[in-house]
């Protein structure tokens, strides 16, 4: 489905999270525990989220798989408080 634009929202002051065109099919373990700059995939919504900060809170059940990673500046979208629009590409 790559690239992808998606209309994301904030959720807790931690995450931005879209829905998916549809569900994926992504393999792995289920996790309740993040870190900041995780993109997980949250099989429920079929939604994508984006961690930007951390509360100490764990993801509740059925939790969501690890698709990816920023390896820095995830913390920028801190400062959008409402709806936005972010394209996820792979990178080589």
């Amino acid at each position: 489905m790559l690239p992808l634009t998606l209309q994301m929202n904030d959720l807790l002051r931690r995450e931005k999270y879209g829905h998916l065109p549809r569900s994926l099919t992504a393999g792995g373990e289920p996790r309740s525990s993040y870190e900041i700059g995780n993109i997980a995939y949250w099989s429920p919504g079929p939604d994508i989220a984006v961690f930007y900060d951390h509360d100490g809170e764990s993801i509740p059940d059925p939790g969501f798989i690890i698709l990816g990673e920023i390896e820095s500046g995830a913390d920028v979208l801190k400062k959008y408080d409402g709806t936005l629009d972010v394209t996820i590409e792979a990178v080589d």
